[in-house]
């Protein structure tokens, strides 16, 4: 970074102070995590707009806590001050107003104690958040700044550890000490997948399309927000959610928006700029996987590839479809196809036409 750029970071950039973070903790931003040495104190220089903070406690013997995190949408000059709690192990919002204004009258001073935000990241970032605003995130984080990889549960009595960090791993470990319902605030908001995916009053032929056309079930989730970027804002969301936080619930929903989006033909015509939007959004998103990833998560890669494969048939094959559409989609089969080497040209054999052999007494 030039230093015409870095002080303009430093003039309009935002600053976060994470005062009290033990030595050794993982703290990150964004794709950036680092271990906290003696003088560390926060962030500086950091681009307004979303960003997603998380930590990580970790013990003298080393085991690292599951990851806690939180989206905050930064403004110009921003000064946000958070604090580390050694009772629970997280990092908590209890600075007076006098602290905070302390901190921003002596900013200079304490710049040797904050690291920078690593600015060639920025552009990746704002690739895979730029939908994301402080009004999807208040909606979909019932409680700001504690977003854990596992989601806490209410637990049966167990034996205390007497250490947070151990308490938590042992928690993400036996699930089965667990009653199954989450502590209220520790879970995500996530749009409710409609359970009616058929309008009422529907024709046979209607039931058949719709048993497969995911149309009507995305109308319906589209209602639940104010505009059709906010669905976006979140698919965006739980992709970083998994991705960064950790955070496996979400990647159960990132799976069910990507089919939901790519199984809907109806909106290919009806709303063609949606799904130009989703694709875009889905081309950036994989770039950002390794290329083993949907084999490891999802046994044998079949959930992605039989999803794009229709959406790429409803797209292509389509002869009412917006060109630009086309373009776009043909652009991100074939980023795929090389990346991940994929075959989306030969027929499954769950969808090939089944021969059947009669018998002679049979003819």
């Amino acid at each position: 970074m030039d230093e015409r750029l870095a002080n303009r970071l430093f003039e309009e950039g935002a600053f976060l102070f994470l005062l009290d973070v033990p030595i050794g903790s993982e703290v990150g931003i964004d794709f950036n995590c680092w271990r906290t040495a003696e003088k560390f104190k926060g962030i500086k220089m950091i681009p307004p707009g979303v960003h997603y903070i998380y930590y990580s406690a970790v013990d003298k013997q080393g085991c690292v806590a599951p990851r806690t995190g939180f989206f905050y949408n930064f403004s110009k000059k921003d000064v946000v001050v958070r604090r580390w709690n050694p009772e629970t192990e997280e990092i908590i919002n209890n600075c007076s107003h006098e602290e905070t204004e302390a901190l921003k009258a002596n900013l200079k001073n304490l710049d040797k104690h904050l690291g920078p935000y690593p600015f060639e990241m920025w552009k990746k970032w704002l690739s895979l958040s730029s939908k994301i605003t402080a009004g999807v995130i208040r909606k979909i984080e019932s409680t700001p700044q504690k977003i854990t990889a596992v989601a806490e549960l209410v637990q049966t009595p167990v034996v205390n550890t007497g250490s947070p960090v151990k308490q938590k791993v042992l928690n993400s470990d036996d699930q089965l000490l667990a009653s199954g319902q989450t502590n209220p605030g520790t879970a995500l908001n996530f749009t409710e997948i409609p359970k009616n995916f058929i309008p009422k009053g529907a024709s046979a032929g209607d039931i058949t399309k719709y048993s497969m056309d995911t149309s009507f079930v995305l109308e319906q989730m589209l209602s639940l927000w104010e505009s059709p970027s906010e669905l976006l804002a979140e698919l965006q969301m739980v992709f970083l959610y998994f991705v960064i936080g950790q955070v496996y619930s979400a990647f159960e929903h990132w799976k069910h928006l990507v089919h939901i989006f790519c199984s809907a033909d109806d909106m290919v015509v009806k709303n063609p700029s949606l799904i130009l939007e989703f694709i875009g959004d889905l081309y950036f998103q994989m770039q950002e996987v390794p290329t083993d990833f949907f084999i490891d998560i999802i046994s044998s890669e079949n959930f992605l590839v039989k999803t794009l494969r229709v959406l790429f048939a409803n797209v292509l094959e389509n002869s009412g479809a917006d060109p630009q559409l086309k373009r776009r989609t043909l652009q991100l089969k074939q980023f795929v196809t090389q990346r991940f080497q994929w075959d989306f040209e030969t027929e499954p054999d769950d969808e090939a036409p089944v021969v059947v052999e009669m018998m002679e007494n049979q003819m």
